[in-house]
């Protein structure tokens, strides 16, 4: 076992991997439109010997050339760090995953990834119907890999002349003649391309074994191409489409030549529909039996109409892949339907401006999905003026003619039906999707604000984010009327509140109001973390919402963590020593509490100034740990101040200058509040800053505290 793991550690360690591509390797050094250099690689072992191709970019061919079989991955990125002078660690992960997958490093990997999501989505049972009914329109029958031997021998029997000058040149002529020809013909409405004496089934009948022959004369047009360029064909096959069988050609391998090949290859499947139809027309035109000339005339048609379709480049067929060449620009179709869905609007609306590439894509999104909807209204068409007459010549057969009947419509409506029942599925999943992914975004909104309230709140504010989350996420909203009781004197705490909207008091046994309790605070952790009964009764003075976290949440994540736990205890321990100041002493708990959230710590060295006189007075000071002495505008001592002793305490009502200075004779730990900020918390009480200074007048000449320590006036 030990050695089976030792394997398994050794071949899933990156840096010890040694890459070394299979022998044989084919490699074509070509370029883009704009001149940039690219590779492409094929491994002619890969699939069964049908070959498997690999697209570098420039910044990809070094490392791959450093690929000798001599060199770890770690040996390559040192060479390629010597030379280039960057580490290009991800380019080669990404390039040697791309060439094991594809067989370039013996036996291509095992995507078992796409198996699953394989096997997933045929657990849906329309993509199952979908499926089945696939191989109703294309049934692979069989397949010859590397079939050029075939296609060598129609090439050099003729086919070969086609690629001449001279050939060339009276192919394209005969096309012409071709399509001029039955231009004139289709005008003069001798022939009735649907019937073939006078029977419309056999007409449809006819028309789909021309539409089978047209495949193939088009597929063998591209393959003699293949083999004029002296590429491979890597597959030749043949398959029963629509009922019918057809050959096909899978011309990958043009990947290794040059666009200018590339688009001859494209351009020969049409044109070599264009000739059949050229020497159709000479049978329709010549023959003196209506029947031959009429299916020759249907033959035509059937070639020059998919001439036409095929070289529009609006669908997805040789026109498409020869602009797609032309202009150099790989997966037009998707990058242009995506812009015209999603950019279009956005561009039209807010006026900006289109560089060539934006237009490009809007006229050619704009282009298929129109192109989308004529397609659509031409099936519907031909389905009223020619499946309608048909179905009823069979259905009047008797029951071999509705079994041929339900034949055609599952192999040709069947499938358009199934592709619209998956298309609506899939709209209803987008929806769905869609308004969960708004649901989970608003409900990540409502965690996000939660998380920004609860950090806020000063013995949760050393708290992680994720545990903030996690926190946020056991809150309950709960909406309380004016007037109605929140929670009540004696009573047994099970919550801890906090405001976030409205207005709260609080009210001693006595019936004596104690404070209020503004958005953003709360109350009753005291309570919950010593298992005491509540202290004050709270009720509401306005609609209230209020957020709240129940016993055991607030022990899992406050009462059993120390460090929370003591900044509560210390708070509390806090604002029963600010209520022991003098100038704060009739001040409520709720005031203590809303005030010590505003204090702020600072450090003053021993000898240093806190305040000077003549400065602003804007801070109070309270004295935590260490001695200050009072220096009058003179420079005369006035007295010395110990921890719990304030300062200052008159720039809160009246601001001004200082009238005197303080310095500190030992390090000092001070307390100081902000005048803005409280004249913030004396609003928030309800209070008026006037009412404020009525209420502490008492206090402004008391020893220490008036004229004699004042440092503002």
């Amino acid at each position: 076992m030990e050695g089976i793991w030792a394997a398994l550690a050794q071949r899933l360690d990156f840096a010890s991997f040694v890459p070394k591509p299979v022998d044989g390797i084919e490699r074509a050094d070509l370029r883009t439109r704009n001149g940039s250099p690219y590779t492409v690689l094929k491994d002619p072992h890969g699939d069964g010997g049908a070959g498997t191709y690999v697209r570098l970019d420039e910044g990809y061919v070094e490392l791959f050339e450093l690929m000798d079989g001599t060199r770890t991955t770690s040996g390559i990125l040192v060479e390629h760090l010597q030379r280039r002078g960057f580490l290009a660690l991800d380019r080669l992960a990404m390039l040697t995953a791309n060439l094991a997958a594809n067989g370039f490093f013996g036996d291509a990997t095992v995507d078992v990834y796409a198996r699953l999501r394989r096997r997933r989505a045929l657990r849906d049972p329309l993509v199952r119907l979908s499926l089945f009914l696939r191989r109703l329109i294309v049934w692979n029958v069989a397949t010859w890999k590397n079939a050029e031997s075939t296609i060598d021998v129609l090439y050099r029997f003729g086919g070969r002349l086609a690629f001449t000058r001279l050939g060339a040149v009276i192919l394209v002529l005969a096309s012409l003649a071709g399509i001029v020809l039955w231009a004139r013909e289709f005008g003069s409405a001798r022939h009735d391309m649907f019937r073939v004496g006078g029977s419309v089934a056999w007409g449809v009948i006819a028309l789909a074994l021309l539409q089978v022959a047209q495949i193939s004369v088009h597929e063998l047009g591209h393959a003699l191409a293949i083999r004029h360029f002296g590429r491979r064909v890597r597959l030749l096959g043949l398959a029963v489409y629509y009922l019918f069988p057809c050959a096909y050609v899978d011309a990958t391998d043009m990947i290794m030549a040059p666009r200018w090949q590339r688009v001859i290859v494209a351009l020969a499947g049409p044109l070599a529909g264009a000739i059949v139809a050229f020497l159709a027309m000479i049978v329709a035109l010549t023959s003196t039996d209506p029947i031959v000339a009429g299916i020759a005339f249907s033959a035509a048609t059937i070639f020059i109409f998919q001439l036409v379709l095929n070289l529009l480049p609006i669908l997805d067929l040789d026109g498409y892949h020869i602009l797609v060449d032309v202009l150099d620009a790989p997966l037009l179709r998707q990058r242009a339907l995506a812009f015209a869905r999603a950019r279009l609007p956005v561009k039209i609306r807010r006026r900006e401006r289109w560089s060539a590439t934006e237009i490009l894509l809007a006229a050619y999104g704009v282009l298929a999905l129109f192109a989308s909807i004529a397609t659509l209204a031409f099936a519907a068409l031909v389905w009223n003026s020619r499946i309608a007459p048909l179905a009823a010549e069979l259905t009047a057969t008797g029951l071999v003619g509705a079994v041929v009947l339900g034949v055609i419509l599952v192999a040709f409506v069947g499938p358009i039906l199934v592709q619209l029942a998956i298309r609506g599925a899939g709209w209803a999943r987008t929806a769905l999707g869609a308004l969960r992914s708004r649901r989970g975004r608003d409900a990540q909104a409502i965690l996000l604000e939660r998380v920004r309230v609860l950090g806020r709140v000063r013995f949760l504010s050393n708290l992680t984010p994720q545990a903030l989350a996690a926190l946020a996420d056991h809150i309950r909203e709960e909406h309380v009327e004016r007037g109605q009781v929140v929670v009540t004197h004696g009573e047994e705490a099970d919550r801890f509140f906090i405001v976030r909207s409205g207005l709260l008091e609080t009210v001693a046994p006595d019936g004596q109001t104690l404070g209020r309790v503004i958005p953003g605070e709360g109350f009753g952790e005291l309570a919950l973390l010593d298992g005491t009964p509540r202290t004050a009764t709270v009720r509401a003075i306005e609609p209230t919402v209020l957020w709240s976290i129940d016993r055991g949440h607030f022990g899992r994540w406050i009462k059993d963590r120390f460090e929370v736990a003591a900044r509560i205890r210390a708070s509390e321990e806090e604002r029963a020593r600010l209520g022991k100041v003098p100038f704060f002493r009739a001040l409520g708990s709720a005031e203590l509490r809303r005030l010590s959230a505003k204090l702020v710590i600072r450090r003053v060295p021993a000898g240093e100034f806190v305040v000077r006189a003549g400065e602003p007075g804007d801070r109070y000071y309270v004295i935590r740990e260490g001695t200050a002495e009072v220096i009058g505008p003179d420079d005369r001592p006035i007295r010395t101040l110990g921890p719990d002793q304030d300062f200052g305490e008159l720039a809160l009502l009246f601001g001004g200058g200082r009238t005197a200075s303080v310095r500190a004779v030992t390090d000092l730990v001070l307390m100081s509040l902000a005048r803005n900020d409280f004249a913030a918390l004396v609003k928030a009480s309800g209070e008026t800053l006037g009412g404020f200074r009525t209420r502490t007048s008492h206090y402004e000449n008391a020893p220490g505290l008036g004229s004699a320590v004042s440092t503002t006036r």
